[in-house]
């Protein structure tokens, strides 16, 4: 999506129409029934079985990730995980070479309150690579540290050459400070210098605590696969998760320049927005289909799967922490990038004050609602989903409910939402670098 924003006021038919091509009608589909179950140290084991699937995919939400991190050891959560991946397990065969030599795959991400790992393999192989998961994370290999120090060292440099990135920082390093969420996920060299050995077992302790734990199985799901998961994660502490710092209030509005090796300006415009279980989540859904939503919540995240974004622009709702935030990314080409921001903030106060076209609101619902369902296509992606509705105050009812919420959304909802979170912006710009 290479073309600049112009948000409410100039583009925001076009931009839900093109959404709306790909959305379904006004029908709410219903995902296939969930079952949970809680184990005496408040782990939760969720599953929702598909008869014609061959592989099982399971989630596992454990409850450390980056906000979760000391300020000064940014970069500990992806290299503890790096490290479990690299874990020998069954002899010296490492957990990945152990996954993939089965047909499988494993990987991380790191989302603001989670590290998630996600296995994938044949229903046959899931209890055996299930144990080696749970040996890895419970043990993992530290003696790998400085190839991964340099791994992730190496990660860290080509994030801050990245405009999207770099915007994307600034944003975080405002609008959360005093939370580990503020920092890059990957860290920087200094704090990396400063990790050590038993840093990574420290933080790869927090890990293992039954309360905020979720494993979420999709696919081939069968008894054995859930005796097993039962029976790896029952082992857990029944203490509770490591409570995330709570981020300084944002109370003015603020402006943050960079300088990079770019052929033309970025910019990212935040605002504050309720997280995924607020009663206003559907409404501030349609709200993103309305600037033109360009990607899912995981299209910034960290992970040892996924390319990072080099050309993003569209409006990115990050919800899986509190506060959540709406930012919108506009640049990337020679298009007026004052233009841009003008017709944003306009679009914004329109959102906050003037009466919306019904055709406009229900084109935008409808692109929510594709968006919502094509978010949840893969064996990871449900998952996924399930997993977060096991935190839901709905439990597994949350991921049935948001499409019925999603097209309840009313103007005045839409009105209500954009005056109580968009108030104070922060603006990050990334300007090219003059040559010397």
């Amino acid at each position: 999506m290479k073309n600049t924003i112009g948000a409410i006021i100039v583009a925001s038919a076009a931009i839900v129409l093109l959404g709306a091509a790909q959305a379904p009608n006004t029908i709410v589909r219903s995902f296939s029934p969930a079952t949970e179950q809680k184990l005496p140290n408040g782990v939760v084991i969720a599953s929702q079985p598909s008869n014609d699937m061959p592989l099982i995919g399971a989630q596992i939400f454990l409850p450390a990730g980056l906000a979760q991190q000391a300020t000064d050891k940014a970069g500990v959560a992806a290299i503890a995980a790096a490290l479990v991946l690299g874990t020998p397990v069954e002899g010296s065969t490492t957990l990945l070479d152990a996954v993939t030599n089965a047909g499988g795959s494993i990987s991380y991400t790191l989302d603001p309150l989670d590290t998630r790992f996600y296995l994938e393999c044949r229903d046959a192989d899931f209890p055996r690579l299930l144990h080696d998961f749970r040996m890895a994370v419970s043990s993992p290999d530290v003696s790998g540290i400085e190839v991964q120090r340099t791994k992730t060292l190496d990660a860290a440099q080509s994030m801050t050459q990245n405009p999207i990135e770099v915007a994307y920082a600034m944003v975080r390093q405002v609008n959360y400070s005093g939370n580990g969420f503020a920092l890059p996920d990957q860290g920087s060299a200094l704090t990396l210098a400063r990790l050590s050995r038993a840093d990574i077992g420290t933080f790869a302790t927090s890990y293992r605590r039954g309360s905020g734990t979720v494993v979420a199985l999709e696919g081939a799901v069968n008894q054995a696969a859930l005796d097993a998961a039962a029976r790896e994660f029952g082992s857990f502490s029944a203490g509770a998760a490591n409570i995330a710092p709570a981020p300084k209030q944002v109370d003015r509005m603020h402006q943050v320049v960079a300088h990079r090796s770019v052929p033309a300006p970025w910019i990212a415009v935040a605002y504050q927005a309720p997280d995924q279980y607020s009663s206003d989540f559907a409404t501030m859904l349609v709200i993103e289909a309305l600037l033109g939503g360009a990607g899912d919540v995981h299209s910034f995240a960290f992970s040892s799967a996924a390319p990072v974004p080099d050309d993003y622009v569209g409006a990115f709702y990050q919800y899986e922490v509190t506060p959540g935030s709406m930012i919108v990314f506009l640049g990337g080409d020679t298009a007026n990038l004052d233009q841009s921001v003008r017709d944003l903030e306009t679009g914004i106060a329109r959102l906050r004050g003037a009466t919306l076209a019904a055709p406009m609101i229900d084109e935008a619902k409808r692109s929510a609602l594709g968006d919502y369902y094509l978010g949840a296509t893969t064996l990871s992606e449900q998952a996924w989903l399930l997993g977060r509705s096991v935190g839901s105050p709905e439990g597994l009812a949350f991921e049935n409910l948001i499409p019925q919420r999603i097209l309840a959304v009313k103007a005045s909802d839409i009105q209500r939402v954009a005056r109580h979170y968009f108030t104070k912006e922060t603006i990050a710009i990334v300007l090219p670098a003059q040559a010397q």
